[in-house]
């Protein structure tokens, strides 16, 4: 897991170079369309958030999922797939896996304009939450094979 400033983006050097692009669109070209690759999706979401209380953790095995919020403010946590307990059974047509995780166990926060947050297939991730008053979010999210 990688939580920073999106002006820190360049900080950073990926062995993976799908990620590298993918790191260099958010860093110069986050509110443009995606130029036409293979090396990763670039979708745009628009939700309202739910309490944290009816969320639950995610988790991928092939994808890197690199979360940028645009507009509005998403509660997070993110802990260990290893911590995950009562899953889903894995849904590899959309590489999902659904879990909870122990509160001790997790980073927690919100993530805002002008930060991002990668979560490697070995982070499991809980988003579009919030503790108190419900959000409207606009948000890129990336996914990037691993």
């Amino acid at each position: 897991m990688i939580y920073d400033k999106i002006t820190n983006a360049g900080l950073y050097a990926f062995p993976n170079v799908r990620l590298m692009k993918a790191v260099a669109d958010m860093s110069h070209n986050l509110h443009g369309e995606a130029a036409e690759t293979n090396d990763f999706k670039k979708n745009s979401l628009l939700f309202t958030t739910v309490p944290k209380g009816e969320k639950r953790f995610e988790a991928h095995r092939k994808f890197i999922d690199i979360h940028v919020v645009l507009e509005g403010r998403e509660y997070v946590e993110v802990s260990d797939v290893e911590r995950l307990s009562d899953l889903t059974e894995y849904d590899p047509e959309h590489d999902i896996q659904f879990g909870d995780a122990s509160a001790g166990h997790a980073f927690k926060g919100y993530l805002e304009p002008g930060y991002f947050l990668i979560c490697f297939p070995e982070d499991t991730h809980l988003v579009g939450a919030h503790e108190q008053a419900e959000q409207t979010v606009r948000k890129i999210v990336y996914k990037i094979e691993a």
